[in-house]
């Protein structure tokens, strides 16, 4: 079977080739970024049921903060890809500071609301030791943010133009450092500290995200002002308007997109740390099952957030080029490609699910219940990351404000309201919590690719 592209005949697999060619490195570089909070989860395991539960509540708020901010920046690749296919290259460079500089920002106002954190945890219901607990935590995590999410920007731009492995290599350094440190501050290894539990694994990985941060940025100047084609080598006045201004019209631009991006991220995280405040009002016990599970699931996804982002990278080149065959097949190879990753991971969830908890705890009851929690969230696997690389598709049509409405309306109309009622009215536990995001994912999912087919046929 054959696609065309302008007058050219282009092959599906071409398509599917490419795609996973660029996914590769973005997955490992993505899978890189969680495997550091998997760690942290594991060591954390081991200092005790109570420590789980701890970092499980302050994952639910930091990461869901996190991942706005992300979502926001990611306004950055698509700008950079349109304006590669469009040859203007100044226009690349532009977009690095601006986004440099809103980093910068979303990492401020993260910090600023961080202290609030154990006031919220009281609202929500939580008693009195889970709040203040999570809330060290969550402090712990903040003041990693300003350099992973330089890390972040830095790493996009350098996808966007062809080179995906820097951060690969990055982040396989920061995780081969974030054992041996998360067990000298988590658990006490050596005696050189005390053990501090679930903030001395996150206070750890955040040392190591600020490394990274610093790394890739040093990489990124290096070897653009070596070719200088993206003029990065700016002088003072732009990086003034940059920081003055935010950016001017390239700003504008960037919150233009980002903004809804970064709501659509933060919907489905905030959904997912939503059903984390039900899993600790249900028992410590549930909430710590909870948190093994998602940290599974979480780690799965990054496979799709690599395939998403290398979709919106080949979608927003070939939107750029104005080549609309290529943009919508680019769009469907990714997406059905994202679909299938997840299938041996799924399998894995159906058949082996006491070793994948067996390696967080060894508490019975909290292996226990994630069992029969893992039997329904590998339904959810394949749903997620199609939905993810859907996104992932529209923003590289620049479609942003129509997938996050239905984004809010899935998971706010019927995952939330569902994993209500199947985890805590009907006493369900952590898999009525799941199934409830399974119903909210599934309807994201087809309302996403309905919407990419509609848009990529009248872009």
């Amino acid at each position: 079977m054959t696609l065309t592209a302008g007058d050219r005949p282009i092959p599906i697999g071409h398509h599917i080739r490419r795609t996973f060619a660029l996914a590769a490195p973005i997955i490992l570089a993505r899978a890189g970024i969680i495997v550091i909070t998997t760690v942290d989860t594991i060591m954390t395991g081991w200092a005790g049921a109570d420590e789980l539960a701890y970092l499980a509540l302050a994952l639910a708020t930091q990461v869901s903060l996190m991942m706005v901010a992300i979502g926001a920046l990611q306004a950055a690749a698509v700008m950079t890809a349109q304006a590669i296919g469009a040859g203007d290259d100044a226009m690349v460079g532009n977009v690095l500071r601006v986004a440099l500089v809103h980093a910068f920002l979303f990492a401020f106002a993260i910090l600023i609301i961080t202290p609030f954190s154990q006031d919220f945890f009281l609202l929500t219901g939580q008693n009195e030791d889970l709040a203040a607990g999570a809330a060290a935590v969550t402090f712990a995590f903040a003041v990693g943010l300003p350099g992973f999410l330089v890390f972040m920007v830095c790493n996009m731009f350098l996808e966007a133009i062809g080179r995906p492995k820097a951060g690969m290599v990055v982040m396989l350094a920061v995780n081969l450092a974030n054992v041996p440190l998360n067990g000298v501050m988590a658990l006490g290894w050596g005696g050189l500290l005390e053990p501090l539990g679930a903030e001395g694994a996150t206070f750890a990985s955040s040392i190591l995200r600020t490394f990274a941060g610093l790394a890739i940025l040093v990489i990124v100047f290096r070897s653009t002002a070596r070719g200088g084609r993206f003029l990065l080598s700016a002088g003072a006045r732009q990086w003034a308007d940059a920081v003055l201004r935010l950016g001017g019209a390239t700003g504008r631009q960037l919150r233009h997109l980002g903004l809804p991006m970064g709501i659509a991220q933060g919907v489905e995280s905030a959904a997912f740390a939503t059903v984390v405040m039900f899993a600790g009002l249900i028992g410590a016990n549930d909430l710590a099952a909870y948190q093994i599970v998602t940290g599974f699931v979480t780690l799965t996804f990054m496979m799709a957030v690599g395939t998403s982002g290398a979709t919106a990278i080949r979608v927003g080149r070939a939107f750029g080029a104005g080549e609309r065959a290529a943009m919508r097949h680019a769009g469907w190879a990714g997406i059905g490609l994202g679909a299938l990753l997840p299938v041996p991971v799924m399998l894995a969830f159906l058949f082996v699910p006491e070793t994948l908890a067996g390696l967080i705890t060894g508490d019975a009851q909290v292996i226990a219940i994630a069992v029969q929690a893992f039997a329904v969230a590998a339904f959810m696997l394949s749903g997620d990351a199609g939905m993810g690389v859907a996104l992932g598709a529209l923003r590289g049509l620049g479609d942003v404000w129509v997938p996050t409405l239905l984004q809010i309306a899935a998971f706010w109309l019927f995952a939330i309201p569902s994993a209500w009622v199947g985890g805590v009215a009907l006493d369900l536990g952590v898999s009525g919590l799941f199934g409830g995001l399974l119903a909210g994912v599934c309807i994201s999912f087809l309302c996403l690719a309905v919407r990419f087919q509609v848009v990529s046929r009248r872009s």
